[in-house]
């Protein structure tokens, strides 16, 4: 039987993705609780056009995000809309949802 993919080597390269211009104002902390096989918990903080991941819960994040690992994975990479597993309830988001919005552009390509 095949491992599951993990959703860690996502988190570990945010710090190295991060786009440090449209990031430079920001100062929120992103609490990921992914679930299932391959998921597991990362505090991602973006202060400044700087971004750390840690592994585990932050004490007081802005915005907390609960999927199921697998639906995470399809989500970054494009298999399947972020509009639509919100709407259908496979993203969950406790917060401000500006803030996880904004965040695709904190990791976007600079233009």
């Amino acid at each position: 039987m095949a491992e599951a993919l993990s959703v860690k080597p996502i988190f570990e390269a945010m710090p190295l993705s991060i786009n440090k211009d449209a990031a430079k104002d920001a100062n929120t902390v992103y609490q990921f609780n992914l679930s299932g096989d391959g998921g597991g918990q990362f505090a991602v903080r973006i202060k400044h056009g700087d971004c750390t991941v840690e592994e585990g819960t932050a004490a007081a994040p802005d915005v907390t995000i609960c999927a199921a690992a697998t639906d995470y994975m399809d989500i970054v990479t494009g298999a399947y809309p972020f509009g639509l597993a919100f709407v259908n309830g496979r993203l969950k988001v406790e917060g401000d949802l500006r803030l996880l919005i904004r965040m695709g552009k904190y990791f976007a390509p600079s233009a």
